[in-house]
């Protein structure tokens, strides 16, 4: 809601009002000592606008003579001729019946609507603000301008604090989240290395055989709570703009086909075909190998994620005619809507459906991808259609293609 100093109630200048009876001797004295009003308000006995008066209904020469101006529209209530003294003529008989009337309510900017629409020669005049009908005062264009330029610097002003504070909060939030971090890391590499000590039956084999399964259980758990520390950290930086690159030469081929191995046991478990169509002459990338290989990781794993059972998962890559290098991950899995698209590139977001359900993530892979793609001068190429599969493309700018 609009601050009352920003609705015309604000705008609202005390005149005060004539009424239609009066004479228009009285109206041209008041014009004649206040030479800065355009018009005067004219109420009725309940003080609700009846009319109003322009200074050129009575004044000529910009007020240096008191004969009547010889307007043609004049409604006059007998015979006139130019030059005619107004003198016992009733303000009715000159008044605009029909003024803009402006509720106090009124944010600035409708105002300013109304004028060019619905009475442009208040711009000169001035308008009148009621409220429940009532006379208020008098409106004009000049106070519109000068509260309008205070309201926008003062929006400024709160849109700028407002940023500060989103700043700070950002700062906060990735300092509180470096800290957990490296507080919840060492812990858990520690237990990671205990239960992989266990899997290993490094100390001698175990007496229940089932204990190995629930160590390898507890070590893929404590990967899978350290890739999610490293994305929500990795994300946080981005948002702050602090997520910078390691740039190098990086051979492509040999991160897309490593990467891929990577996962290749993953997603035979969920009966899903990691295939590689990754030509051996790519030239080579300036990119941060390290950030390339988890926007690969993030949307290897993905796909794998939603993909039913005997179904196939492509990683493959191409030059195209413009010189951009793509690296594209194709599936055979469930597909997305335009709707479910662009909530599951939100963090956190998450597609609502039978497979998706059945799956443990967050939501933070595609968000940080597309946040790691952009930070490279590139953009995530999508596309996706309900129940055929989707393919995902990394689309890296030429000038950070190499030559072969």
């Amino acid at each position: 809601m609009d601050e009352p100093a920003f609705t015309a109630a604000g705008l609202a200048v005390p005149v005060p009002p004539l009424t239609p009876a009066q004479d228009c001797a009285v109206a041209l004295a008041r014009f004649r000592r206040q030479p800065e009003l355009a018009a005067l308000p004219v109420v009725d006995g309940d003080g609700r606008v009846a009319g109003l008066l322009e200074r050129g209904r009575l004044l000529a020469d910009g007020g240096k003579d008191g004969a009547m101006q010889p307007l043609p529209e004049m409604r006059m209530s007998h015979a006139s001729t130019p030059g005619m003294p107004v003198s016992g003529l009733p303000i009715s008989g000159l008044m605009d019946p029909r003024p803009l009337l402006v509720d106090g309510s009124t944010p600035l900017a409708e105002i300013g609507r109304r004028l060019a629409k619905l009475k442009p020669a208040a711009l000169v005049t001035g308008f009148l603000v009621v409220e429940q009908g009532r006379y208020l005062g008098v409106g004009t264009v000049t106070g519109l301008m000068a509260r309008s330029a205070e309201q926008t610097e003062l929006r400024a002003r709160e849109l700028e604090e407002a940023r500060r504070q989103a700043e700070r909060a950002i700062k906060a939030k990735t300092a509180f989240l470096a800290n957990m971090s490296h507080e919840i890391r060492t812990p858990l590499t520690a237990m990671m290395g205990f239960a992989e000590l266990l899997e290993q039956e490094v100390l001698g084999p175990h007496a229940i055989p089932l204990y190995r399964d629930y160590a390898r259980d507890i070590a893929e758990s404590g990967r899978h709570l350290m890739e999610l520390i490293n994305d929500l950290l990795d994300l946080s930086k981005a948002d702050a703009d602090r997520l910078e690159l390691v740039d190098g030469t990086v051979d492509v081929v040999r991160v897309a086909i490593g990467t891929a191995r990577l996962l290749t046991e993953r997603a035979s478990r969920h009966g899903v075909r990691i295939a590689t169509e990754v030509p051996l002459h790519l030239p080579s990338l300036r990119a941060d190998e390290r950030k390339l290989r988890q926007m690969l990781l993030n949307l290897l794993s993905n796909a794998v994620k939603f993909t039913p059972a005997d179904g196939v998962v492509t990683l493959g890559s191409r030059v195209a005619g413009d010189g951009t290098l793509w690296l594209s991950v194709r599936d055979t899995g469930i597909g997305m809507t335009g709707e479910e698209l662009a909530k599951a590139l939100e963090p956190w977001g998450q597609i609502d459906s039978a497979l998706a359900r059945a799956q443990v993530g967050t939501g933070l892979g595609l968000p940080l991808t597309k946040r790691l793609i952009e930070l490279h001068g590139g953009r995530l190429d999508v596309v996706s259609h309900r129940d055929e599969g989707t393919v995902m493309s990394l689309v890296f700018p030429p000038d950070r293609v190499g030559r072969g």
